[in-house]
């Protein structure tokens, strides 16, 4: 096993570079100096580059691996040695050139599941995408149930719109255990996208079983049981989640929507309670006016839908709805300004234009 040697001067450049921008200078440790004096070895320096990378000074590091290299491309274990060069690389800091370390040790024949997996960190950090898919089904062929890989390469496919490759991926037979929740929420979104919903579901629900504390799967679960018109299954789980996790807005944001399709008194007596919890979360604020608004309290319902807009101003819904409410309490212009407003962001359902249709009448007829 070799390292081309036409990688490894360029190597120690690079590692030396590293080195010497801001870096402290690199100090072996006492007991390693007289085995460094006097001619050392390739091997000295090798342990060297050990030493430093317990010592998570990884610049220091890759310059000692890529010296030894430099010394004795030939040595044994040279693949093994061009990895850990590549791996100090990596943590330094040095994404690009980590890359083509680790690519060269690939190269040359090194081969272990840790290569494979930083190489494809690596790769996804620098934004090539089908590299580190390679790298990741590298990883996954390695180890069939290495959760990183399956959880990196699944995130990727996802990223893709592979969603048949998912499914393929993460629901066939496995040896061990359950699913992480990356991998449930992958899958789960995988049957969603293909319109397989309740299958979505079942997997979430899986998920959330095994993990009961994931609040990201208990928010995925709920948004897709409100897909498959289960609004009272989606009730109940929410008002757990956010009795289990008070200050997560999302959460909290999709129990008040729910209520406020389906039981409208109890999203009237929950909404300020959410509200206090969330003072500045816009879709809260909005669904907040909302309720205001059909409980007939307008300057309320202005008030929340003002201050939602305050924090995310181009929500076409939250303009629609102060428009409503602007227009009921005679505000015309301002109502008509805020219909223009969400039809500009996207509104263009006919009850957005009918709206404004009956705001530009009004004040063509000077009401």
């Amino acid at each position: 096993m070799t390292v081309r040697p036409s990688m490894l001067p360029i190597a120690l450049l690079l590692a030396s570079a590293a080195a010497l921008m801001g870096q402290a200078p690199c100090a072996p440790p006492d007991a390693m100096k007289a085995q460094l004096e006097n001619s050392p070895t390739a091997g000295a320096y090798t342990d060297l580059g050990v030493w430093y990378a317990d010592q998570k000074q990884y610049s220091c590091a890759a310059n000692a691996f890529a010296t030894s290299l430099q010394m004795d491309p030939n040595q044994k274990g040279a693949g093994h040695v061009a990895f850990m060069f590549g791996v100090s690389l990596y943590f330094s800091g040095d994404t690009k050139e980590a890359v083509t370390a680790l690519q060269e040790a690939e190269q040359v024949g090194y081969n272990s599941l840790e290569l494979h997996m930083v190489l494809a960190g690596a790769l996804d950090a620098a934004h090539s995408a089908k590299e580190a898919e390679e790298e990741w089904r590298a990883a996954v062929a390695f180890d069939p149930e290495s959760t990183t890989a399956l959880d990196a390469l699944s995130n990727d496919l996802i990223h893709d719109n592979d969603f048949a490759g998912t499914i393929a991926l993460l629901d066939g037979p496995r040896l061990l255990g359950q699913r992480t929740p990356q991998q449930s929420l992958n899958l789960g979104e995988a049957y969603a996208a293909t319109g397989k919903l309740d299958k979505a579901a079942s997997v979430l629900r899986d998920g959330l079983n095994t993990t009961p504390d994931s609040l990201a799967l208990a928010n995925r679960l709920a948004s897709t049981l409100i897909r498959l018109n289960r609004r009272d299954e989606a009730a109940v789980l929410l008002e757990v989640t956010v009795e289990e996790h008070p200050d997560d807005a999302d959460a909290a944001a999709l129990y008040l929507e729910n209520l406020v399709a389906t039981q409208p008194d109890k999203a009237a007596e929950t909404s300020h309670q959410l509200l206090l919890a969330s003072p500045h979360n816009a879709k809260i604020l909005y669904l907040c006016g909302v309720v205001a608004m059909k409980g007939g309290k307008l300057l309320e319902a202005r008030a929340d839908l003002e201050q939602s807009l305050s924090v995310r101003p181009d929500e076409a819904q939250t303009h629609e709805a102060l428009g409503v409410v602007l227009a009921q309490l005679n505000e015309i212009a301002g109502a008509k300004e805020h219909f223009e407003r969400a039809i500009a962001l996207g509104d263009n359902t006919p009850e957005a234009k009918a709206n404004l249709a009956k705001a530009v009448e009004a004040l063509g007829s000077g009401k």
